[in-house]
């Protein structure tokens, strides 16, 4: 009999283990030199008046969020941590299991039940909450799934994980409102020297929180502007958030427009000399300031027309 899985794989994707190609690997920096690259902090892009690149798509924006609808704010509670707070595997094929969804409860486990309980807010009241039982805080724990069992590094006869035990437990998580301890279930697996944790709270308590697509009908960036990354602070009159941009962009800045019924915010970078930089995907923080106490005016992703929700920076 086949085994019955928590979740069906439903895409196949290949899983790749390097991307070498023939380049000759660097020389190693002495000890010393390494540590001081590792510990280095890049600096805050600093702010600068908006070059007329963003000033028009500042207005733009502005624009086409009017015609839309400014967006209201997200209501609830939102989880800034994992539902799976420390997952970790010994092995490749339990990782490939467990992203696939090849889940299985070993015959004869019994895992008990959830009940109610109370979530606990370091900064609030607490909130009583029904407890999933241990299957559906599993489904939901894997999310959606990527089958890479068969692949070369990983047979299919050893891409399956088997849940041994479980017991409710409580762990602290990060939130919207606050600190807060949760039920979750810690779950023992076949060959896994750490228990999986996964929080036993429904989504629809603590609500993931999902970048909205970008506004409909917005022209494609300017090459030499920004996009932005998460909003991490709100002050009455100062906004950070990060940037994101290439290690070669020269002359970043950090720009927001104004306006009575929203605050837009992005950033640019001059024009680059000598080809194509390769160095991409680097995230930095930037702040602005207001002119007027931010209120309850929408800020804005210049970017993608959307309003961003605080997402403060978590040590």
């Amino acid at each position: 009999m086949r085994p019955s899985y928590l979740v069906p794989a439903v895409v196949l994707a290949a899983l790749t283990l390097s991307a070498c190609g023939n380049e000759a690997a660097p020389t190693a920096a002495p000890p010393s030199q390494a540590a001081k690259a590792h510990d280095a902090v890049p600096p805050p892009i600093p702010p600068g008046p908006g070059t007329p690149a963003f000033l028009d798509r500042a207005r733009a924006v502005a624009q086409a969020v009017r015609a839309a609808g400014i967006p209201k704010p997200l209501e609830g509670i939102f989880l800034y941590s994992s539902r799976t707070p420390g997952l970790g595997f010994d092995t490749i094929e339990q990782k490939a299991a467990w992203g696939a969804g090849h889940v299985t409860i070993a015959p004869g486990v019994k895992l008990g039940s959830g009940g109610t309980t109370r979530i606990d807010f370091a900064d609030g009241p607490s909130v009583s909450v029904n407890v999933l039982d241990p299957r559906p805080a599993l489904v939901d724990a894997i999310g959606p799934t990527y089958d890479n069992c068969g692949h070369i590094a990983v047979p299919a006869s050893k891409c399956k994980l088997t849940i041994t035990g479980g017991s409710l437990k409580t762990v602290d998580v990060d939130t919207s409102a606050g600190r807060a301890t949760v039920p979750a279930w810690s779950f023992t697996a076949k060959g896994l020297s750490r228990p999986i944790v996964a929080l036993a709270v429904p989504a629809a308590i603590l609500k993931p929180l999902v970048e909205p697509p970008p506004l409909a009908g917005l022209a494609t960036l300017d090459r030499d502007l920004l996009s932005v990354g998460r909003l991490t602070r709100v002050d009455t009159s100062a906004l950070t958030f990060n940037l994101h941009h290439g290690k070669c962009d020269p002359d970043l800045r950090a720009h927001v427009v104004e306006f009575e019924d929203m605050v837009i915010i992005g950033g640019s970078h001059s024009a680059r000399r000598g080809g194509v930089c390769a160095d991409v995907g680097m995230s930095t923080p930037a702040t602005v300031t207001l002119t007027a106490p931010l209120g309850t005016r929408a800020v804005i992703n210049a970017a993608t027309g959307t309003r961003l929700t605080l997402y403060p920076h978590l040590k």
